[in-house]
């Protein structure tokens, strides 16, 4: 199980464990990793929900062959596309189908892909079918972490971390969220505000990117804040992007901007609107830099 997907031992152990003495739980969240390991792993388990062979999942039975291809009757995936927002009338749609028995297998499977994209109500209409769900559902959701989730739903659910290392995409993602956070700042410090939003087109469907390029961003420009007060201890990549900062902004300024952008890191990893968040961006920028 689970031989070409990058996970844990220990997650696999634990899986596996609960998997042959009958005890995974009806509701399970799987973090950590990439998103394409997430979602695999939870086919993975679907399948081995639904096999019919011994040793679960077997790959080569009929109902193991049918959620691998996604033609399972009985395995039912939400994945939307560019990490939309999950509506609560979706959850609603789901939980109705939760009512409804198994075609083929004796159990259900419902797979909700990237789960941090339900906004709270969505994720208070799931609650009512994880309070109380028929024994023949089992729910499974992926997300980068849990604590993206309300603790609500997490208190209903086993948790599984498969493992801290990250796919090699999301390594080029934070390298090129590194690169796009000294050219905004550099834009920034230029006003060139028209160029500014130009460039946070790329954010456009990729929300993650843009988590990653304003956590970059912070570290610079508390490296000017260190810059304005003559220390030495720097920790970005870019310090004379962060010197030049220092200089054109007042300590108080460069504080508030530190602050905002934290809570506009917050937004994005939150249930907030994505394209507020991205519009909100080079406003609270310029509004400092021309208060």
């Amino acid at each position: 199980m689970f031989e070409n997907i990058q996970v844990s031992n220990s997650f696999k152990n634990q899986i596996i464990s609960s998997i042959k003495t009958a005890r995974l739980s009806h509701a399970i969240i799987l973090e950590g990793g990439g998103e394409d390991c997430r979602i695999e792993a939870a086919k993975e388990i679907a399948a081995a929900i639904v096999c019919k062979g011994e040793e679960k999942p077997c790959k080569v039975c009929a109902a193991c062959k049918k959620v691998l291809s996604g033609n399972h009757p009985d395995i039912h995936i939400l994945k939307k596309d560019d990490n939309a927002m999950i509506k609560v009338d979706e959850i609603r749609s789901l939980r109705s189908q939760a009512f409804i028995k198994p075609n083929e297998s004796d159990k259900s499977v419902f797979i909700i892909a990237e789960a941090q994209n339900m906004n709270p109500s969505s994720q208070n209409a799931l609650l009512k079918i994880l309070e109380e769900p028929d024994s023949h559902v089992n729910f499974i959701l992926t997300c980068p972490s849990k604590s993206a989730l309300l603790t609500t739903v997490i208190s209903r659910a086993t948790a599984y971390l498969l493992g801290s290392a990250e796919v090699k995409a999301d390594s080029e993602k934070i390298q090129k969220a590194n690169e796009l956070a000294d050219r905004l700042l550099q834009l920034f410090i230029n006003s060139n505000e028209l160029e500014f939003i130009k460039s946070t087109v790329v954010f456009n469907k990729d929300k993650q990117l843009l988590a990653f390029t304003i956590d970059s961003m912070l570290v610079i420009i508390r490296d000017a804040v260190v810059f304005q007060n003559l220390g030495k201890d720097f920790l970005s990549d870019y310090p004379e992007t962060a010197k030049k900062l220092s200089s054109v902004l007042t300590a108080k300024k460069t504080f508030r901007l530190y602050e905002l952008l934290t809570q506009l890191k917050s937004d994005c990893q939150s249930f907030s609107n994505h394209n507020l968040t991205l519009t909100r961006l080079p406003a609270v920028l310029y509004d400092i830099k021309n208060s």
